[in-house]
């Protein structure tokens, strides 16, 4: 077996898993493994099938063993600002609603009607141009639509950090991806999960639900 680093990545409409090693002091890359991704319609939303994405990540893991690779660390890219939600027994809540589905709209503005948080203000704490299908209005409009699925929350994933808590067991969130939210602080991390003064926003239960956000 020789060993290597597989990398992971899932896009909008498909998704691959690429060896690298190095050969000769020159990095080479080898496809192993390609499948198909897309949404679909359900629960009134857009959503992924997470636990396909699931699945394959797996069979491509078991291709690159067929291949006679033996990664030595794996790494999961996919698209920004879409998440999970776990309860406290590390259950799935809900549904991987996808970035393109439709229920952000009008949320930016009732940030700032109900909680008097302009963009201004937002942007000044996270340095994320506005983007209507960012991660924190995915979060309001879940809030109005199902509070009952962040009040049952208590860990918070982005999709490949979920896929890599299902490989692992750890649950911790990447930071580059975790930035794209508009909830990480340019300072201070979890901004708006911990800031006192917005803390009705999106706190659930008596705590934090992120993971920790890992370098």
């Amino acid at each position: 077996m020789q060993t290597c680093t597989l990398a992971v990545d899932i896009g909008a409409s498909s998704g691959r898993h690429i060896v690298g090693t190095v050969q000769n002091g020159k990095i080479t890359l080898q496809e192993v493994y390609r499948f198909e991704n897309g949404v679909h319609r359900e629960n009134g939303h857009l959503c992924w099938d997470i636990d396909t994405l699931a699945k394959e990540v797996v069979n491509g893991l078991k291709a690159a063993h067929d291949a006679g690779f033996a990664p030595a660390t794996i790494g999961i890219d996919t698209w920004a600002v879409d998440f999970v939600l776990l309860d406290a027994d590390n259950k799935r809540i809900g549904d991987a609603v996808a970035y393109r589905d439709e229920r952000t709209e009008g949320i930016r503005e009732a940030l700032e009607k109900e909680y008097g948080l302009t963009f201004a203000d937002h942007y000044a704490r996270t340095g994320i141009q506005y983007q209507p299908f960012n991660t924190v209005y995915q979060l309001m409009a879940l809030k109005k639509e199902h509070p009952e699925q962040l009040a049952a929350a208590k860990t918070f994933l982005m999709v490949p950090d979920y896929l890599n808590y299902l490989l692992c067991g750890v649950p911790a969130n990447e930071y580059t991806n975790a930035s794209t939210t508009a909830l990480v602080g340019a300072v201070i991390g979890w901004q708006l999960f911990r800031a006192g003064d917005y803390r009705d926003l999106l706190t659930v239960q008596d705590g934090d639900f992120a993971a920790e956000v890992e370098e």
